[in-house]
């Protein structure tokens, strides 16, 4: 709201005897500014005058200082409109009065405070449909803090602590799961910007480098029918391709060589002792599938690793022993690839898919279900699957997150299984409706781990056997054994 000059003003006794019932003023040279920010067409002397006139006839604008609240009081920037709820002050930015209503004023205190969110002058532009020079201003006249409480003055006179308690509760509350909102939404925004950069420009060097390539078919491997349908999900998770372990220092020797070996003879076992056919393949990419995830050879966070080569070494190797291990299992039934980004490869094994995506797009036993996404769903008769590598803070709640995240799949089946890796040792639990199996490692150990004393976890692989109607019917498990 906005009062400026126009035509000429006459009368105004009206707006005197208005504020002088309201407000407290020390002499009439104050009475006559505030008048004339209120009512600038006609001048502070002219409102002097009025009042001189005013106070002739008997009137009295003067009060007993307990008679009137120190929040009456004028200053040269802002004032309270008690009788109507409303904030006034002289801006700069607008060269003139700007009135704020007193909701919209304490809803502007409680935002800026940290108690009530701690918003930036931006984020309160956008909230309160200002401009941020404007919100700018509006904050130092009143001079807020940010540590501030969200209480105006006038509110702590007039509410009982008991309720102003029981609201900062409250906002502590709301502020929290708004911080935890923004931090999520922050980690969804930063990993899809890696996503959108990794495909742009990894991604379409693949299918260019790929174009005109054809993927070959392969020998099938003989084996009886089932007389049911089922799938085998099978989840080299963490196999750390390029950790490096010297047998002198941590009891084994652990490189490219060792890795591979380990990776091919393991799913040969499993293959051999499957009872049948199966209908599909699920096979996991990523999850700790590369030991580092840069060029200085540290993990997504930066962390220093022992490599067995260099960083692309272990990036170009591995996206060919990837290719390698898919052509073993083609041989046996069609595959669905799926992405499981681990800790030590978040972007590393977005570049392995996208490089899987762009070789086998030809092939049409080969799916690669090309998503960025850090927990994956998938629908197989009357299962619901879901994927994660587990390093996240949410593992105790991967059952409700399941039945939030894929509700629709959560209500059609009656078997609900979730795969994931990190720890390097198995395990099995069932919590919520959910069967929760945690995969063993194929790696071998490294400075770190023998250090640390984690070395107590058997290393290999697994497979597991899931019936289309009746869930999970089979585990099996291809133990590395020593020295190998």
């Amino acid at each position: 709201m906005f009062l400026g000059m126009g035509e000429r003003f006459t009368g105004g006794v009206d707006l005197i005897e208005k504020y002088a019932k309201d407000r407290a003023f020390n002499n009439e040279h104050q009475f006559s500014r505030f008048l004339h920010e209120i009512e600038p067409r006609r001048s502070a002397d002219a409102w002097r005058k009025a009042i001189q006139r005013w106070v002739k006839k008997g009137n009295t604008f003067r009060k007993e200082a307990d008679e009137y609240e120190e929040t009456k009081l004028i200053t040269s920037k802002h004032y309270y409109d008690n009788a109507n709820d409303r904030y006034i002050c002289m801006m700069d930015t607008i060269d003139g009065m700007y009135v704020v209503e007193g909701e919209k004023h304490r809803a502007m205190r409680r935002a800026y405070s940290d108690t009530g969110g701690g918003m930036t002058v931006n984020d309160m532009s956008r909230e309160f449909d200002m401009p941020v020079p404007m919100v700018d201003e509006y904050i130092r006249i009143h001079g807020w803090r940010h540590g501030m409480d969200p209480f105006t003055d006038q509110e702590i006179k007039m509410r009982t602590i008991e309720d102003m308690v029981d609201e900062m509760v409250s906002l502590r509350r709301i502020d929290v799961v708004r911080r935890a909102e923004q931090k999520r939404w922050r980690q969804i925004e930063k990993e899809a910007d890696a996503y959108r950069y990794l495909n742009e420009t990894i991604g379409d060097e693949f299918k260019e480098l790929l174009k005109n390539h054809k993927t070959k078919p392969v020998r099938p491997f003989k084996m009886k029918t089932s007389g049911r349908d089922y799938a085998v999900v099978i989840s080299p998770t963490d196999l750390h391709y390029g950790k490096y372990g010297w047998k002198l220092e941590v009891g084994e020797e652990y490189g490219f060589d060792e890795a591979r070996e380990r990776l091919l003879e393991k799913t040969s076992q499993l293959v051999e002792r499957l009872p049948s056919k199966p209908e599909k393949i699920y096979l996991t990419a990523g999850s700790d599938w590369f030991h580092v995830d840069n060029d200085a050879g540290g993990t997504t966070k930066g962390t220093p690793q022992d490599m067995a080569g260099s960083p692309a070494q272990i990036l170009m190797q591995g996206c060919q022993l990837a290719q390698e291990h898919i052509d073993s299992l083609r041989a046996v039934a069609p595959l669905e690839i799926v992405f499981m980004g681990g800790n030590h490869d978040r972007h590393t094994s977005l570049m392995l898919m996208m490089y899987l995506d762009a070789y086998y797009k030809s092939a049409e036993d080969v799916n690669v279900i090309l998503s960025p996404h850090i927990r994956q769903y998938i629908y197989y008769g009357n299962n619901l699957l879901g994927f994660t590598h587990g390093d996240g803070k949410v593992m105790n709640k991967l059952h409700s997150l399941m039945a939030h995240e894929a509700r629709r799949d959560w209500g059609a089946t009656q078997n609900h299984i979730w795969f994931h890796g990190h720890l390097h040792h198995q395990q099995m639990v069932e919590r919520g409706g959910c069967m929760i199996i945690q995969l063993p490692s194929l790696a071998g150990e490294d400075r770190y781990h023998a250090r640390h004393g984690y070395t107590m976890a058997r290393a290999g692989l697994c497979a597991h056997m899931i019936d289309k109607e009746l869930g999970l019917v089979g585990t099996m498990f291809a133990p590395v054994m020593p020295d190998e």
